[in-house]
C-alpha cells in the first residue's frame, strides 16, 4: 500500500467534462445515463474517466517505453513508436469493470468506486499494434502459458504504480487488435486518459488498457501487481469482508474478456408524467459483449417480464468486422403499463445476459437486468 500522500495538485482542468464525480481524488466521473446514448462514438465530454492516482503531468513524445522479450530489450520514444511502426486504428467499447456496481452496493457493501452504468463508452483509438513492437524484439510465437504485462508511470493509491498483464495470445494475435494509443477519436490522448502512450485490449475490462506506459515484459506468469493479484477478481458470494477474501486471491482468475450485458438508459424518471399521459415511450439503451462477439439480439419487456419485444438494434460494424469489438446501441416504442423496463441481450456466440443478480464482494460487471421505474 501507498504510505506517503499523493499530490493531486498538478492535475489539469476538466471543464471539458459534462460528467458526474464519483470520486474526486482520484479523479473518477462517468455521465448521465441519458447522455450516454446520445453518440454512438463517445465523445471525450461524455467519456468516462477512471483514475487511480494523480495524472502524471510531466510526459511528452520523448518518453520512453521499455520493451523485453525473452533475452531481447529495446526502448522507444513515443515518437519513435509513431514513426517507427505503421498506424491502426480500432473501434471499441471500453468499460471500467466497476461498471453497475452501485446496483451491487444497494445489496450488499461492495469495495471500490461506487459506479453508476454509464463507466463505459465506444471510441476509436490509434496507435501501433503491439504485435508488430513485439515482433521488433524478437517475440514472434507464443505459448499459451506467457503473458504481457504492462506497467506505468502513474502512482496508486494501493501500490506504487499501475500494471496489468494479458495472455501473449491474445497480445500476438493478428485479429487481436491490442494496440499502443496515441490518439482517441481522432485526437491525441487527453492526459485523463492515458497521454501519451496507453494499451487499448479490445473486448477485455478496461483495467488491462494501461495508461501512461512504462514498461511492457513478456513473462512466464501473470502481473504480480496488485491489480492483477488482489483486484478486479469475481470472488464467491460468500466473501463479504477483506479477511474472508484472503483465502480466494490466489485461487480465482483476474478478469479477462466481460460478459454479455444490456442496459435501459432511457426514458428518464423525469419523463414519467409526460409517459404517463402519450401512453407511449421509447426505451433506449447500450449493450455488448466481449472477446469479439457483437450483439445478435436484445429483448425488451414493460409487464414485468412477461412477454418480450425485439429491439431495433444500431451496430454499423457488424458485417464489416472479423471481430465486433464496439458497443450495440438500442431503441424500442413501447406501451406504458406502470411496469419497470427490463432488457436481456444475447452475443454473437449465443451467450444470453443473466436475468438475475451476480453479487459479490468486489461488486463488479453485474450482469443483472437493468429497471426503469415508471
Amino acid at each position: 500500500m501507498s504510505t506517503s500522500p499523493l499530490d493531486y495538485s498538478q492535475d489539469p482542468p476538466r471543464s471539458q467534462y459534462d460528467l458526474i464525480i464519483r470520486k474526486d481524488k482520484p479523479f473518477n466521473a462517468e455521465p448521465r445515463i441519458q447522455d450516454l446514448v446520445k453518440h454512438y462514438i463517445t465523445p471525450e465530454q461524455f467519456m468516462f474517466v477512471r483514475s487511480h492516482g494523480p495524472v502524471p503531468m510531466h510526459l511528452n513524445d520523448s518518453h520512453i517505453i521499455t520493451v523485453q522479450g525473452g533475452e531481447n530489450t529495446k526502448e522507444f520514444t513515443v515518437g519513435q513508436l509513431k514513426t517507427q511502426f505503421k498506424k491502426y486504428h480500432v473501434m471499441m467499447a471500453m468499460q471500467c469493470a466497476g461498471n453497475r456496481r452501485d446496483g451491487l452496493h444497494r445489496v450488499k457493501h461492495t469495495k471500490g468506486v461506487i459506479w453508476g452504468a454509464a463507466a463505459v463508452g465506444n471510441t476509436t483509438f490509434a496507435g501501433c499494434r503491439l504485435r508488430d513492437v513485439l515482433h521488433a524484439v524478437g517475440v514472434t510465437s507464443f505459448k499459451n502459458d506467457l503473458h504481457v504485462a504492462f506497467e506505468s508511470v502513474e502512482q496508486c493509491e494501493e501500490t506504487p504504480c499501475y500494471g496489468s498483464s494479458i495472455p501473449l495470445c491474445k497480445a500476438l494475435d493478428e485479429f487481436g487488435d491490442v494496440l499502443l494509443a496515441y490518439e482517441m477519436n481522432g485526437k491525441p490522448l487527453t492526459r485523463d486518459h492515458g497521454y501519451p502512450l496507453r494499451v487499448v485490449v479490445p473486448g477485455y475490462i478496461g483495467a488491462r488498457s494501461v495508461k501512461y506506459l512504462k514498461s511492457i515484459i513478456v513473462q512466464d506468469h501473470e502481473s504480480t501487481s496488485y491489480f492483477q493479484q488482489r483486484d478486479y477478481k469475481l470472488l464467491p458470494a460468500n466473501v463479504s469482508c477483506e479477511a474472508e477474501a484472503e483465502e480466494y486471491w490466489c485461487k480465482v482468475p483476474a478478469i479477462g474478456e466481460f460478459n454479455v450485458q444490456s442496459f435501459v438508459c432511457s426514458p428518464s424518471h423525469e419523463e414519467e408524467d409526460t409517459i404517463k399521459a402519450s401512453g407511449i415511450m421509447t426505451a433506449q439503451g447500450y449493450a455488448l459483449s466481449g472477446g469479439g462477439r457483437g450483439i445478435q439480439r436484445v429483448d425488451v419487456s414493460n409487464d414485468n417480464g412477461e412477454t418480450w419485444q425485439v429491439a431495433n438494434l444500431y451496430q454499423p460494424t457488424l458485417t464489416t468486422s472479423a471481430h465486433i469489438w464496439g458497443w450495440c446501441l438500442w431503441t424500442l416504442k413501447l406501451e406504458y403499463k406502470g411496469y419497470p423496463i427490463v432488457s436481456r441481450a444475447v452475443d454473437s456466440a449465443g451467450n444470453v445476459q443473466q436475468e438475475y443478480p451476480v453479487w459479490n464482494y468486489r461488486g463488479v460487471l453485474n450482469n443483472s437486468w437493468r429497471t426503469v421505474n415508471l
